[in-house]
């Protein structure tokens, strides 16, 4: 039996809280103690019995954060300069928290879902450490890390430069809580690491020895609603209504001849009755995806890692308009797949509503989405939750025989 902490330090989505769950059920199963640290603590339907869960440590953002913030980042380092790694007095600060916290729990290993601190006081404190996430959050092994904006121009030079902030803020902050010998970033990650999800959809491209066990999805208790024609194309929308031009898509979806099922967390009552028609309905609720995705003829959303690969694992196609700089590169890779279009730019409703027209009419990208569904057909999600279980396992056996040591 092991004791195993799992960390979520970084990033919104739900996806990040549903891997930990079910990674604390699938190894409390095989007789692990866990416990879980996490940036959001409210855990659906509550509390968990038996399961310790405690808030991960944070810092507010100071002024040398909010100027790194000016411009887009550049590679994955630069995103950490941008979400709290520019500041030596913060990270050190988050350091001494997760270092308390492991002297509190003693775990034999950490698991780390985009959690670089936690990871860099694991490193630092003799903690054996694993990191599991997209391809987003788990950097590959070159040096230096790649652009993580392909559609624009971004030189060797300006990656390797943010890898030098990065690398000389934490080397600081490392020596400020009394490590000896500091790690750089890029150490913290490697073969050891599991990537929750398909080599086609790696944010970073295919790494020819990447450890690719499949996404971890948990699909929490929702409503759910049926399909109510026969005889017309089925488009179903997950989109959330802070995204750029969210209705001018509403409106585009709703000129087509077709029925249109829009699930929209977070938008209003008054809005979605004003958008809503006999063949364009609006839930402001999760409903259950995955019975309406296998007779959906196309899906449109933000580029979420978890809707897309349900989708294409469905077969279904997507139109999609990422928000953020990670759901744009997943975007880019299910076009490369040639399974889905991006909508890109400045939005107008006839611009929208032709372009879903393309993607109804289209056979190549519903043939390339059938191809991937095809290829993965025997991917069951437990499947994904029990080789990673496995891998935090054998990561647990080099553990030292006591808890962390006072300095590294």
């Amino acid at each position: 039996m092991a004791r195993v902490l799992i960390a979520w330090e970084l990033g919104e989505a739900f996806g990040h809280l549903a891997r930990c769950l079910r990674l604390a059920e699938g190894l409390r199963e095989r007789g692990h103690m866990v416990t879980l640290v996490l940036k959001d603590v409210c855990l659906p339907g509550g509390t968990v019995p038996g399961l310790t869960v405690l808030a991960a440590p944070q810092t507010a953002p100071r002024p040398a954060q909010r100027s790194v913030a000016r411009m887009e980042p550049v590679n994955y380092a630069d995103v950490l300069l941008h979400a709290g790694f520019a500041d030596v007095q913060a990270v050190a600060a988050r350091l001494h928290a997760w270092r308390s916290i492991f002297s509190l729990v003693c775990p034999d290993v950490l698991v780390g879902d985009h959690a670089p601190t936690a990871l860099l006081a694991a490193r630092g404190g003799g903690v054996p450490h694993i990191a599991v996430g997209t391809g987003f959050a788990v950097p590959p092994p070159v040096s230096p890390w790649p652009s993580i904006r392909p559609w624009d121009v971004v030189t060797e030079e300006m990656t390797r430069n943010a890898e030098v902030r990065l690398d000389r803020v934490t080397e600081a902050a490392q020596h400020l809580v009394g490590v000896k010998r500091a790690a750089r970033m890029r150490e913290l990650f490697g073969s050891q690491d599991v990537l929750s999800t398909f080599a086609e959809l790696d944010h970073c491209g295919v790494r020819p020895d990447g450890r690719y066990l499949g996404p971890i999805v948990t699909l929490p208790e929702c409503a759910r609603v049926g399909w109510q024609g026969k005889d017309c194309p089925r488009v179903l929308l997950y989109l959330r209504p802070d995204v750029p031009g969210f209705s001018a898509i509403v409106r585009a979806l709703a000129r087509l001849d077709a029925e249109v099922l829009c699930v929209t967390p977070g938008w209003s009552v008054v809005a979605a009755r004003h958008y809503a028609t006999r063949r364009l309905r609006i839930a402001l609720t999760p409903l259950a995806l995955p019975p309406l995705l296998q007779r959906a003829d196309i899906a449109v959303s933000y580029g979420s890692s978890g809707f897309s690969t349900q989708a294409l694992l469905a077969g279904v196609p997507l139109l999609m308009r990422p928000r953020y700089v990670e759901q744009a590169l997943l975007a880019h890779r299910v076009e490369a797949l040639g399974a889905g279009r991006l909508l890109a730019g400045q939005l107008d409703v006839e611009g929208v509503a032709a372009a879903a027209r393309r993607l109804l009419e289209a056979s190549s990208e519903r043939q390339a989405a059938r191809s991937f569904a095809l290829r993965y057909r025997d991917f069951e999600p437990q499947m994904a939750v029990d080789l990673t279980v496995a891998a935090i396992e054998q990561c647990a056996l080099v553990a030292p025989e006591r808890g962390v040591s006072p300095a590294g």
